[in-house]
């Protein structure tokens, strides 16, 4: 599957691109970078879909688009401390000063405003209080948003962008579509479990957002599942005392019990996780992700079982 789709988006790529012949488009990942030929592309191809002329009582947003360009253009300019002139306050030119904009910031603010500019639609589409307080999904309330991050997707799969935005407008490291989805399967099954939902957003943001950070990544990990179990033994304190609850009432079989126990005997021995260290953390990134699937399975295999032994 994961073949076909790569050579699927290779048959996409022109020519001088598909064979390498482009000196200006590298055919390995891009991770730290964000050439012009990709904003040009977000531009034309994604962001056009979105932007209206606004402020403007002569122009009327006819197609109901979420986006105003002269107030998005000033939002993007906070975040990166440019003064609008009239150029970009102009209705003739503002696009262009959009444009330019997105052209001529830092690598890492363009990655920064794909996710803003998410952020602005969603809030288009949403009130407040539904924002924070549905149970719905996101997507079944922001149409445009849903357009959004699948467009901003499909373009960083074709030319092999190590980023993928998630339902929230959130980057993220791009991870094989099966995975992916369990890990934000797991993430939509402790929706009864709030306190281990925030741990696991946390252990997911630190693992796999833009600013990485493993130790914390792996804390947080341990805590979601800590947090599950402390739920299903409400006598507990922590993950210690619900390993031995386990055991007792023998929900979960022995053997896998201790496999969760070793895990939890890592992350309170590595320097800089769970306790402070006198020694330097040494945990990189795969071993942020590694608790984080681990985290994942253990906390839906737990769940799972324990429901289904009550």
């Amino acid at each position: 599957m994961a073949a076909q789709l790569q050579r699927k988006m290779e048959l996409l790529l022109k020519f001088s691109h598909r064979n390498e012949f482009d000196p200006n488009r590298p055919s390995g990942p891009i991770i730290n970078d964000a050439p012009n030929w990709l904003r040009n592309y977000f531009f034309a191809d994604i962001l056009s879909d979105y932007i209206f002329i606004d402020l403007d009582n002569s122009i009327h947003n006819l197609a109901c688009l979420p986006l105003g360009i002269k107030s998005l253009n000033e939002r993007l300019c906070m975040e990166i401390d440019r003064e609008l002139d009239d150029f970009d306050w102009n209705s003739d030119s503002c696009k262009d000063g959009l444009k330019y904009t997105i052209r001529n910031c830092s690598w890492f603010k363009f990655y920064d405003f794909v996710e803003t500019i998410g952020e602005e639609i969603i809030k288009k589409e949403t009130k407040d209080d539904i924002y924070l307080d549905t149970n719905q999904s996101l997507h079944d309330i922001t149409p445009h948003f849903e357009k959004y991050q699948k467009q901003v997707n499909n373009l960083f799969r074709k030319h092999s962008v190590e980023w993928l935005l998630n339902s929230n407008s959130k980057l993220e490291t791009a991870l094989p579509k099966a995975l992916a989805e369990r890990i934000n399967n797991t993430e939509k099954s402790l929706d009864k479990f709030e306190a281990a939902r925030d741990h696991y957003k946390k252990a997911k943001g630190y693992a796999l957002g833009t600013h990485k950070d493993s130790e914390n990544s792996i804390k947080e990990s341990i805590s979601a599942l800590e947090s599950v179990g402390k739920v299903l033994y409400p006598k507990t304190a922590t993950l210690g005392d619900v390993l031995k609850h386990m055991k007792k009432d023998e929900s979960i079989p022995k053997m896998l019990v201790d496999v969760i126990q070793r895990f939890y005997d890592y992350a309170n021995s590595e320097p800089g996780v769970r306790h402070g260290g006198s020694k330097k953390p040494n945990s990189d990134e795969l071993d942020a992700e590694l608790a984080l699937h681990l985290s994942a399975a253990f906390i839906r295999y737990v769940i799972k079982t324990k429901s289904q032994s009550d």
